[in-house]
């Protein structure tokens, strides 16, 4: 795919949904579809990236976990609590000293 340049490098109305493009990749669409997605494919820049990074997903079997998000790293999580609880009012002197 050579980048055509034109237009907004966004999903567009119509281009599908990444579950399609995962299920394209893992060549579970009904001959029809899959066509349709080869076709859109050879057009859009941005669906083409986006099943470049689908490669990098293994096809697995079906599971409980399927539907649940990767695990958040740690150092991630640190960063997003203390963003959060920075903003949280802290108490006062005098309600330490009531507490006391």
């Amino acid at each position: 795919m050579v980048s055509t340049g034109v237009g907004s490098f966004t999903k567009q109305a119509a281009c599908p949904s990444s579950k399609i493009l995962l299920e394209y990749r893992r060549n579970t669409l009904a001959p029809e579809l899959s066509k349709l997605v080869e076709w859109h494919l050879e057009e859009c820049d941005f669906c083409w990236s986006e099943m470049r990074l689908l490669t990098h997903h293994a096809p697995q079997a079906a599971s409980k976990e399927e539907g649940r998000p990767p695990s958040m790293p740690v150092n991630l999580r640190v960063l997003a609590e203390a963003l959060l609880f920075s903003h949280r009012p802290r108490p006062t002197r005098q309600k330490k000293q009531a507490k006391q």
